[in-house]
């Protein structure tokens, strides 16, 4: 039937694989908010250049 070290062996693959998906997930949606976060940052500047730019005349 069925051997127990390979059903163990299943077993941890498939727990390590749900990690590496977890993982890489989680990391994706850091990266996101990071970027929107950057690009907020780098739209406010500009406002702030605008502005500055409009005292300026």
């Amino acid at each position: 039937m069925f051997n127990i070290g390979d059903v163990l062996w299943q077993l941890f693959y498939l727990a390590l694989l749900v990690l590496l998906y977890v993982m890489v997930v989680k990391a994706v949606r850091f990266f996101i908010k990071h970027m929107t976060k950057m690009n907020n940052l780098d739209n406010k500047r500009d406002e702030l250049h605008e502005r500055l730019k409009k005292k300026d005349e």
